[in-house]
């Protein structure tokens, strides 16, 4: 099997090391018992990442160092958006939780906790359900794969959540936490900051009402969602499979001719002298599909196509749809809104800002 090109952000690093300093434990304990090196905590370091097992030895250690304390709990709480970079820029300054959820898919792993997040529609809830897209190692015994899964699982939830909670003003109803293990000691001393938790259940998950994916938020500003989008992509692209940089490959094939539309699965795997069984098994790995890089290079388009004004079944024609309405379906998974509204609002936002500039110009 194709080794694991997992790797964790040094700044989650410094705050794992300020996370157990604040249960008491001095700062030159917790380096020494969890072997951290003093570079990697430089300020010089700020770009670097250690890798994924790196981590998990930590991870293991501080369990040890602080045993039944809830350490997964109060770093999931010490997660705050600007913790991620350019991911939680992107978080908040988005339009809606709907939005959120689509980019959180989409990066989260990028950053630190290696877990799939699928997003269920249930019974007037919008189900989050987390897993883990990481292999721990084999010559742990199951007590310590358990702990380290229970870490990882706990701050996921407990950072999501809760930023999720801040970006609404804290406006999210019924929200539920569900988890699959026994209800530890430890619980009782964050219960008053924390949802309402359910344990010993099939799933991971958090849950809400289905009405929260049209709460407005807070910090919403669509010109620092472009700036965090462009700065996340990068990220994105940067730190996905260093061996062969599948994705970064994968998108250079990817563009448009006028008249044949983007190249198909085959077309890619045929320039790049691979199968298509390779292709899909290298994206996986880099976890993403081709259907996904493709999707994400129409959207591109689609918004340059809406920027030189184009109208809709232009812009659907040219995109290879079959339909308008097809385009159209695609577009509002894209943005969660309809491609009419979405050209309205831009539309309103150019006329406000060339606006702006005139007042300030006659001032």
């Amino acid at each position: 099997m194709k080794k694991q090109m997992l790797n964790i952000h040094n700044d989650y690093l410094r705050l794992l090391v300020d996370t157990a300093t604040t249960f008491g434990v001095p700062k030159s304990e917790v380096l020494r018992y969890c072997q951290i090196p003093l570079s990697l905590l430089a300020e010089n370091n700020n770009h670097e990442r250690i890798s994924f097992s790196q981590w998990t030895d930590i991870i293991i250690r501080l369990i040890e160092l602080l045993p039944d304390k809830g350490v997964g709990y109060q770093f999931g709480l010490n997660c705050k958006l600007t913790v991620h970079g350019a991911l939680g820029f992107i978080l908040i300054s988005n339009s809606t939780i709907g939005k959120v959820l689509i980019d959180l898919q989409k990066y989260y792993s990028m950053r630190i906790h290696k877990m799939d997040l699928s997003v269920l529609n249930k019974n007037n809830k919008i189900i989050i359900r987390f897993n883990p897209l990481y292999q721990l190692p084999t010559h742990l015994n199951e007590s310590k794969k358990n702990s380290v899964n229970k870490f990882f699982i706990e701050s996921a939830i407990v950072d999501i959540i809760n930023n999720l909670q801040m970006i609404t003003n804290f406006n999210l109803t019924g929200v539920n936490i569900h988890v699959t293990w026994d209800k530890e000691d430890y619980h009782a001393l964050y219960e008053k900051r924390l949802p309402i938790f359910h344990f010993s259940q099939d799933y991971n998950q958090i849950s809400f009402d289905l009405k929260c994916l049209d709460l407005p938020l807070t910090f919403s500003s669509n010109s620092a969602y472009q700036l965090a989008m462009e700065m996340v992509n990068k990220e994105y692209l940067f730190y996905q499979d260093q061996d062969n940089k599948i994705i970064l490959k994968v998108n250079q094939q990817l563009k448009f001719t006028p008249g044949l539309g983007f190249p198909s699965l085959t077309d890619v795997a045929d320039k790049l002298k691979i199968s298509e069984r390779t292709l899909k098994r290298e994206l996986a790995l880099a976890n993403t599909t081709f259907s996904a890089l493709l999707q994400t290079r129409k959207f591109e388009l689609a918004k340059k196509l809406i920027d030189s004004n184009r109208n809709i079944q232009e812009i659907s024609d040219l995109l290879g749809y079959s339909h308008i309405s097809a385009f159209s379906r695609a577009f509002f998974g894209w943005t969660g809104k309809k491609p009419s509204d979405y050209i309205r609002e831009q539309r309103v936002s150019i006329r406000n800002y060339y606006m702006e500039k005139t007042k300030k110009l006659y001032k």
